[in-house]
């Protein structure tokens, strides 16, 4: 907005100087003009009092020299007396030998072309048919309208650079409020949702504060309320959940029957909790739109802390972390190694292999990979795998496909890259995590 009103007055303002300058230069070209035309008369009558000098039999006699050529008087003039047939009796100097005019019979005034250039020219008749015919070379004229528009255009052009100066110091000045209103809304976040203040605020602006406001209000109760379930919902469907297990279990025991259908129930059931939990987890990462207050992660003592026995039951979990240590929020790091570990151990094979690696990038950051040896994710699915509710069909597992989209989630927040690519062995499923350099 700045760069168009700034492009905007000073378009205007050359337009107008130019108009100006224009103007200028017609008034004085019309006066100076008829100064010159004055100045032309009066020395038609001068010469005039030369014809007695020409006589009958002369031809084309030299006479004086009249006005001055130098910087003191821009006026000389080029005379001729004419016979009435046209020939010159007396002529100044540098004037031409023929007649400018040569059937001139009255007084007036002409622009004739003689010699090769344009002449302004007054005829003046005399005793005997004669003629006093003053000229003046356009081009004498032409110089001194250049030199007058060349003396006003420089103290114009700088008049244009100081107003341009003036009028950007101006529009930055006057547009500030509307910078400072615009730098406040940037600092908005799902926690900050409180009214924008503006200091001082234009006019104009102010109905548009009021309506962001409004929607700033608006959005507030939404997250709150959206907050206020999700905390509701982790108490009141884990509560249920749980209780709902432990009697399936009681029942088991109590009343001894066969326990197909009942181990089958508590599978339900823990299906449906992890399903809870993995919901709760993605509600909790949606609302993160600050910067996250990362830390100095060391990797051996998360993975020491996730219990990976219970993570990966039966599977050989390896560990080749040639970084050590990585800057990330350390709780979804661990979310996101806690899913990875357990689909590597769910989806690979049978007793056997899960690789967390570590890798420094040539151009910066950290590189971090599970990776297991077991049956894989066609590459044509690959593409699908962070998709919420997304599972491979055919592995003969549990799941709720929503583990790699808390992965995929941790990792946007990061600013990291995911991909999939083989696992162990050229076989199995590879997670890649890019993280960027600190």
């Amino acid at each position: 907005m700045r760069r168009r009103l700034l492009l905007a007055v000073m378009g205007t303002s050359i337009g107008l100087w130019l108009t100006s300058l224009a103007v200028v230069v017609g008034v004085a070209w019309f006066a100076t003009s008829e100064v010159f035309d004055d100045a032309l008369e009066e020395g038609s009558r001068l010469v005039l009092q030369l014809a007695p000098q020409a006589g009958a039999g002369a031809d084309a006699a030299r006479g004086p020299r009249m006005g001055r050529g130098d910087d003191a008087l821009r006026l000389r003039m080029y005379y001729q007396l004419v016979a009435p047939d046209g020939r010159v009796l007396l002529r100044g100097e540098d004037t031409p030998a023929t007649a400018f005019l040569p059937q001139a019979r009255r007084e007036e005034k002409a622009t004739v072309r003689a010699d090769g250039e344009f002449w302004r020219v007054h005829v003046r008749p005399g005793p005997g048919g004669i003629t006093a015919q003053v000229a003046q070379p356009m081009e004498e004229r032409l110089e001194l309208l250049e030199e007058m528009a060349e003396n006003l255009a420089w103290p114009a052009l700088g008049l244009l650079a100081l107003l341009g100066l003036l009028s950007w110091l101006l529009i930055r000045r006057l547009l500030r409020p509307l910078e400072d209103t615009a730098l406040r809304i940037d600092a908005k976040s799902p926690h900050d949702l409180a009214p924008v203040q503006a200091h001082n605020p234009p006019r104009e602006l102010q109905p548009i504060l009021d309506a962001l406001n409004a929607l700033l209000a608006r959005l507030a109760t939404a997250l709150d309320s959206e907050r206020r379930f999700t905390a509701d919902a982790a108490h009141e469907l884990r509560t249920p959940l749980a209780a709902l297990r432990m009697r399936v279990q009681l029942i088991e025991r109590e009343l001894k029957l066969p326990g197909h259908h009942l181990r089958q129930l508590r599978a339900d059931l823990d299906r449906c909790t992890a399903l809870v939990e993995s919901l709760l987890a993605l509600a909790r990462l949606e609302p993160q739109a600050e910067p996250l207050a990362r830390e100095t992660v060391d990797l051996d003592a998360l993975l020491d802390g996730l219990d990976l026995q219970a993570l990966a039951p039966g599977a050989r979990v390896e560990r080749a972390l040639a970084v050590p240590q990585l800057r990330a929020a350390p709780a979804l790091l661990a979310s996101a190694l806690r899913n990875l570990i357990d689909n590597a151990a769910r989806y690979g094979r049978e007793g056997g292999r899960v690789r967390i690696e570590t890798i420094a990038l040539p151009q910066g950051g950290t590189r971090l990979a599970v990776r297991d040896d077991g049956m894989g994710v066609p590459p044509e699915q690959r593409a699908r795998l962070g998709e919420r509710f997304f599972r491979v069909l055919g592995t003969g597992q549990t799941g709720n496909g929503l583990g790699l989209s808390i992965v995929a989630r941790v990792a946007a927040l990061h600013g990291a890259t995911l991909r999939f690519e083989d696992g162990l062995d050229g076989r199995g499923l590879g997670v890649v995590i890019d993280f960027p350099p600190d």
